[in-house]
């Protein structure tokens, strides 16, 4: 059913964000995509092996220019397991925002350098960043690498300023107590060091600190969300041994592909939420969020990314370029969007919206690509399947778009956050 962003009863929105819904697929979109992606039918027609899930969220405007949704699924299912990788960087990346908001009396802002110390088993003291202008970390630092490219160094510092306890009161404050991050996405640290994190420090442009953050020993307990949390017939192990069972992910961070979509659609229509949905932040923050997740590696200064054959323009936009344009031309067109890749799974959650044409649209997929179904092999067909699929979707979504006759056209001038 559409529904209006603004009086919606908070009821509604509890049921949103964390209510198992089950499986969900709409007539209209499964309708849509096997008449017109038929080279894309042997997943379709396995939806159990590939594990696509798939929500899109029609955007109707008011004469007020207020959203108006209408989500369709395929197959979403917020008791379906996959792996979300780094989409766990974009609630936390905007719970950071709102600790920094709540350290303001304190002289504090995103930009105030942050240096981490180490005072446990795998935690890394951090006191310089090369690529920001100051040469210091910074909680708006990270989340500029984290949303330009993915970087999993960002958002372990990110997380250990929350902490494991803020961040999973937070999330049960959004309304979504399913989500669990417990795992700071770094390689050398396992099982639960991602709950003991490091001190923190704020400092003054004089080098005082505004604010000391002890280590920090979380209470957080609670088992995973699923009953079953496991992919694959066989993975392989740490020490590069294949051992032939599922792979067991009940440690590791969990978010439903609905709870994902549903944090980032508040972010988008940060401006339409009604107070008591929006995020804690400033709508300074909000803008810069919004800019960092739409923009191209190369067009960032601090950090700079010289090297555009490996971060080249579509490097993490999977979704209409497929991750195969070296050089996005088109300066009408944006995609806003946080990915996640990793074991087999792929998945991206985007806002992808024209500005000469008024198409907007939010769209969240999720697919798992092993065909040989070995968790941790390092051969998945993200290219081969996963890709080209998420690029004729979202084609095939965005042409709908484009001839949809609308009432009243969006103002999208908000989401033009670039120079031209």
């Amino acid at each position: 059913m559409a529904h209006a962003i603004k009086n919606i009863p908070l009821i509604l929105f509890l049921t949103i964000g964390f209510a198992g819904f089950g499986q969900k697929t709409s007539k209209y979109l499964d309708s849509l995509l096997r008449k017109n992606l038929s080279q894309h039918a042997k997943v379709f027609d396995n939806p159990k092996k590939y594990r696509l899930q798939i929500i899109y969220t029609r955007i109707t405007r008011d004469k007020d220019n207020k959203p108006v949704f209408k989500d369709y699924y395929w197959r979403a299912d917020t008791n379906q397991f996959f792996y979300p990788a780094s989409l766990v960087k974009l609630p936390v990346s905007i719970m950071a925002l709102e600790k920094i908001n709540e350290l303001k009396d304190k002289s504090i802002d995103r930009n105030t350098p942050m240096l981490t110390d180490s005072a446990f088993f795998c935690q890394k003291r951090v006191v310089r960043d090369t690529t920001s202008e100051n040469k210091l970390p910074s909680i708006a630092h990270y989340i500029k690498k984290m949303f330009l490219v993915s970087d999993n160094y960002s958002f372990a510092r990110t997380y250990e300023f929350l902490g494991c306890d803020y961040t999973h009161q937070r999330l049960e404050k959004w309304g979504f107590p399913n989500i669990r991050i417990i795992n700071r996405l770094d390689a050398q640290c396992k099982n639960d060091t991602g709950k003991i994190t490091s001190p923190v420090y704020f400092l003054s442009p004089f080098g005082d600190a505004l604010y000391k953050q002890p280590l920090t020993f979380a209470e957080y307990n609670k088992p995973h969300p699923l009953p079953v949390a496991k992919a694959g017939k066989a993975y392989v192990n740490d020490l590069g041994k294949r051992v032939y069972e599922p792979k067991d992910f009940s440690k590791h961070n969990f978010m439903s592909l609905a709870n994902c979509h549903e944090i980032f659609k508040r972010l988008v229509f940060y401006n339409y939420m009604d107070e008591k949905f929006k995020y804690k932040i400033a709508p300074d923050d909000w803008a810069f969020a919004m800019k960092y997740l739409g923009m191209y590696p190369r067009e960032s200064d601090f950090p700079k990314y010289p090297d555009n054959k490996i971060f080249y323009d579509s490097f993490k936009k999977y979704f209409i370029h497929g991750a195969i344009a070296p050089t996005i031309s088109s300066d009408t067109l944006r995609v806003f969007n946080i990915v996640g890749r990793a074991y087999g799974f792929l998945s991206d959650v985007a806002y992808i919206v024209d500005y000469k044409n008024k198409v907007e649209f939010l769209l969240s997929a999720t697919i798992y690509v092993s065909e040989k179904n070995i968790v941790g092999s390092g051969k998945y067909e993200y290219d081969l399947i996963g890709l080209p699929l998420f690029k004729d979707i979202s084609q095939l979504i965005y042409s709908v778009e484009k001839n949809r006759k609308k009432k009243y056209e969006p103002d999208l001038k908000e989401f033009e956050l670039f120079g031209k």
